[in-house]
């Protein structure tokens, strides 16, 4: 058999070749960036040495280096194959420029007066840190965030909570609730809820389209950023729920409507249909197909109760014109009372708001009013009994 000749170490000098060259581009690119987390290029370099191909393949085949190749790396940048991503590492560099260049970060101002980019990575660290590894720990404290600047800003008052928290308290409120029809005033467990969902409510408008938070969002409540207003959103959901029943584990939210409030707003709606978007009168009609039709207005005070309130009021005082029902404009005063809508919102079926409005300031001034809530009433009665009294006396 014929015998090769040479000493049979080609490939290995040509492997030490190629590492000599790559290691050559390295040591450029350190002296004039100061670092090696170079991103995997994935061959999509033409023309010239492909550095990030390189030191990929590098890093997955560590453990083939030897001693004296590994100590070379390490030399040029001694975090070159961290064990954690290399985008980290390389955000990590860019941060240690602006520190070198404005000093460390400390999280007692919470973050203030950085750089958009610089405050999100950070506080995206802070609200991970629990997670991080020891190597990471350590990296950021040379920036000058260590664990106690951490604690720090934790415990900072004002602090902007990173949208990681804001995501899990719009979460644990739709769990809740149902919605995310909020209003601004909304705070839930420390959290300003309210506050936080119009900030994304304004990004969303002014960017012209939804970012990755937004889509978060919507697949939570697909109406939680509306074409209109947010009160009207709410509304719809208290009358969804008022009609079809509250879901398992769904519970009422603070201040949220009667069926008498949904019931008047369900007939305004209906009245103004032709003021309302196109996507509002579908929601107005799913809600109308729950109900079997346009609820009417019935009256409230039984003739039982009738028969002993109207010896309660005043004589009627002639001055011209058609004598109004002294029982229609009882139930007017108290349709306002339970539905605590404006006096223009009253019902055809009670007549001119005029009069009614101007009955109830004069039987509340003389005390007639107050007599109506005193009376004893058949059961049926109470409720309507003690919102008007709610409405003489909001305190009580």
């Amino acid at each position: 058999m014929p015998r090769r000749a040479g000493h049979g170490r080609g490939l290995e000098q040509r492997h030490a070749q190629l590492f000599a060259e790559g290691l050559e581009q390295a040591r450029l690119h350190v002296e004039r960036f100061g670092h090696l987390a170079v991103a995997h290029t994935g061959g999509r370099v033409r023309e010239g040495f492909d550095l990030g191909r390189w030191l990929a393949n590098r890093r997955a085949d560590a453990v083939s280096l030897t001693a004296e190749q590994a100590q070379q790396l390490r030399r040029l940048d001694a975090w070159w194959n961290p064990p954690w991503p290399v985008d980290w590492q390389r955000a990590w560099y860019r941060a240690r420029t602006y520190v070198h260049e404005q000093g460390p970060v400390h999280g007692g101002d919470n973050l203030a007066r950085l750089p958009v980019w610089l405050q999100r990575w950070l506080r995206h660290q802070i609200s991970c840190y629990g997670q991080l590894h020891d190597g990471q720990r350590v990296l950021l404290a040379e920036l000058g965030l260590s664990t106690g600047e951490v604690e720090v800003f934790h415990t900072w008052a004002g602090r902007r909570r990173p949208a990681a928290d804001g995501l899990a308290v719009a979460h644990a409120y739709t769990v809740r609730h149902g919605h995310l029809a909020v209003s601004q005033p909304t705070i839930v467990d420390g959290f300003a809820l309210g506050a936080w969902l119009r900030n994304q409510r304004q990004r969303q408008r002014s960017l012209g389209r939804l970012t990755r938070l937004g889509h978060r969002l919507t697949d939570l409540d697909a109406w939680w950023n509306p074409p209109w207003p947010v009160a009207w959103q709410r509304m719809w959901w208290a009358a969804r729920y008022h009609l079809a029943g509250l879901p398992d584990s769904v519970e009422w939210w603070p201040g949220a409507p009667n069926d008498e409030h949904i019931t008047a707003w369900l007939r305004e709606q209906n009245a103004r249909r032709t003021l309302l978007l196109p996507q509002q009168r579908r929601l107005v009609d799913e809600l109308l197909s729950l109900t079997g039709g346009m609820p009417v207005w019935r009256p409230r005070i039984s003739d039982v109760a009738w028969q002993s309130l109207s010896g309660l009021l005043p004589a009627r005082s002639h001055t011209g014109g058609r004598p109004r029902s002294e029982r229609q404009i009882l139930e007017s005063i108290v349709h306002i009372a339970c539905t605590g809508q404006a006096w223009r919102r009253l019902p055809p079926a009670l007549g001119s708001f005029q009069a009614c409005r101007r009955r109830f300031l004069l039987w509340r001034e003389d005390g007639t009013l107050q007599q109506i809530c005193r009376a004893v009433l058949p059961e049926g009665d109470a409720v309507w009994q003690q919102r008007l009294a709610a409405c003489l006396d909001p305190s009580a």
